[in-house]
């Protein structure tokens, strides 16, 4: 008897987990709206979040890659703080910080969302270096950064662009305002400067398009 109560328990946690498993981003909590940031305008009073990944928790499949971003309003009304409770303000918050808002954004047309609370998150290294890692194994993702107001010299980028059939390359200018110092905890000296990674971590940092090439190559 226990058998027969016990299978179509079993079937019904099988079904459950199948159909999270088909959602890409089901694992975020509906109550839990989290993003990361993707502008800061403090002499505006603004923060702009990025929220695609919990906007989009509850579709199936393939998801298109859109993104979702909301404004938030920082009025002397709403709390900056850190996992811990300590408070914080505008000033500590950068471009990439994944963070908590209460309340969620619900869509309702007519109505205004105003954020009462950023929670400041804590963030894993592959949380923290996204951008920089590869996201298959056994492949390379370059990324190439230049100095704000500098540009790449196009001897380096023609080298480069020659490799994009051996790695995707990723080329963008140094974000000064990013939660994480690259060039502190890369000890990067000077730019552009050449980064290659694998799905785990930093395989070669170099200043001299002709090093990547001969990594490639080897």
């Amino acid at each position: 008897m226990l058998n027969k109560l016990l299978f179509p328990l079993l079937i019904c946690i099988l079904l459950t987990l199948a159909a999270c498993s088909n959602k890409p981003y089901g694992y975020y909590e509906d109550d839990k709206m989290i993003g990361n940031i993707e502008r800061v305008e403090r002499a505006n009073s603004l923060v702009e979040v990025n929220i695609s990944e919990w906007d989009k928790r509850d579709m199936k499949g393939n998801v298109d890659a859109y993104g979702v971003s909301i404004p938030v309003i920082i009025t002397d009304d709403l709390i900056i703080k850190k996992e811990d409770g300590s408070l914080s303000n505008i000033n500590s918050l950068k471009i990439g910080q994944k963070v908590l808002i209460n309340p969620p954004r619900w869509i309702d047309e007519g109505i205004t969302y105003e954020a009462k609370e950023i929670i400041l998150l804590e963030m894993s290294y592959k949380e923290k270096y996204k951008q920089l890692l590869s996201n298959k194994k056994g492949s390379y993702l370059t990324t190439v950064f230049v100095k704000e107001g500098d540009s790449l010299p196009l001897t380096t980028e023609d080298t480069l662009m020659g490799l994009l059939s051996k790695s995707p390359i990723n080329f963008g200018v140094y974000q000064e305002d990013f939660v994480v110092d690259y060039k502190q905890e890369l000890n990067i000296e000077n730019f552009p400067v050449m980064l290659i990674f694998d799905t785990k971590g930093l395989v070669l940092k170099t200043y001299d398009a002709d090093e990547v090439v001969a990594f490639f190559n080897d």
